[in-house]
């Protein structure tokens, strides 16, 4: 059977400090905060009534703040519920997607009997997406094709024009295009890489994005998709249940939509943070004598050399009250591949520290 594995598994271990799940270090912002504690208290709307099925609040606030009609916006229980429901209701016969990318791409088209081409991503190269390779395999044959920019688990973006260029083989061979965006937030000048401007003239193509990610809400679930074309998402509304996204989660991501100038600076907060703890982990990684990979988003992949007869990474940490990401069942990846989120300096440093020290009772052990 093949492993469905995630981050973010603290349920069934005894964790302490959670590095496996790639949610913006500064926490939910304190409106969203702010909303939740007084709705619980004081009944602010309350959570008794059935939440708006149609999201509307949301998804006037989205449309405002991308230009968008908000008729062309659907939310969604994550960008998660969006993926695998666009697959339900379109039922490609054949797709393409990076490999590695997202476990839930190939996990959703399987589903419903999809065959799944894989473009391979080259370590060598730094898994730095081939765009012109990728865009040339998009053949007459292919129904769908999936996208992440920054990729997951690479954190590896490519800029608008690349993408443009993509969504041009996509509408030459009738293939629908997801752009998963969920970690665009997270990249410096995030405009020279988001493809949300190219779904106006393009109607077979989706952006997905994600409050679960951007603002810390992965508790909440919740992020949406946009698409030039309003009957895409009519097409879901048509087989999802009504009231998948909750009251709590619909306030909380109004609330962050509230005042653009807190929202904006946020980010700015949320990007500097990244800048420099990205760097300081990384290196720390690399002195630790880990390959490091040159991702751009709020996560780090990286190899381990693993040694026959001794506990992986994984497992060493994790009886340390430490968790991340074992990559292994990322297509494309073997075992010895892992990935971090980046956290807060004292955060950062106690990983590494932690570390160095499952390294040196190795070398004690030989």
């Amino acid at each position: 059977m093949e492993r469905h594995i995630h981050g973010g598994d603290v349920y069934k271990n005894p964790v302490t400090h959670d590095f496996s799940i790639n949610l913006n270090p500064l926490g939910m912002p304190e409106a969203a905060v702010s909303y939740l504690k007084q709705s619980v208290q004081t009944g602010c709307r309350g959570w008794e009534p059935y939440p708006d099925p149609e999201c509307g609040r949301l998804t006037g606030m989205l449309g405002s703040l991308y230009g968008m009609d908000p008729a062309c916006i659907l939310c969604g229980n994550g960008a998660a519920e969006l993926i695998y429901l666009l697959v339900q209701v379109r039922k490609p016969k054949k797709a393409l997607v990076f490999a590695p990318a997202f476990y839930e791409y190939e996990h959703a088209l399987k589903g419903v009997g999809c065959q799944v081409v894989y473009y391979p991503l080259s370590e060598a190269d730094g898994f730095v997406p081939d765009m012109d390779g990728f865009a040339g395999s998009v053949d007459e044959a292919a129904d769908m094709v999936f996208f992440c920019n920054p990729n997951n688990p690479t954190g590896v973006p490519v800029k608008e024009k690349q993408v443009r260029e993509l969504a041009k083989a996509c509408h030459r061979n009738h293939a629908f295009l997801v752009v998963d965006e969920c970690f665009c937030e997270f990249l410096d000048h995030e405009e020279h890489y988001s493809a949300v401007p190219l779904t106006k003239a393009n109607p077979e193509m989706a952006v997905l994005r994600a409050f679960t990610k951007t603002y810390a809400m992965a508790g909440l679930r919740l992020g949406y998709g946009i698409c030039g074309d309003p009957e895409v998402w009519n097409a879901v509304r048509a087989v999802r249940q009504p009231w998948s996204v909750s009251l709590p989660a619909q306030e909380a991501g109004a609330a962050v939509l509230q005042s653009e100038e807190s929202r904006r600076a946020y980010l700015e907060s949320t990007r500097s943070l990244l800048r420099t703890e990205r760097s300081f982990l990384a290196e720390g990684l690399e002195r630790l004598g880990f390959t490091v990979y040159g991702g751009m988003a709020n996560f780090l992949l990286f190899h381990a050399e693993e040694k026959p007869g001794v506990k992986n990474l994984y497992e060493a940490c994790l009886e340390r009250g430490i968790l991340i990401r074992d990559c292994s069942n990322f297509h494309g990846l073997t075992g010895g591949f892992y990935r971090v989120c980046i956290r807060g300096r004292s955060e950062n440093r106690y990983l590494l520290d932690k570390m160095g020290e499952i390294l040196d009772e190795r070398e004690e052990g030989q």
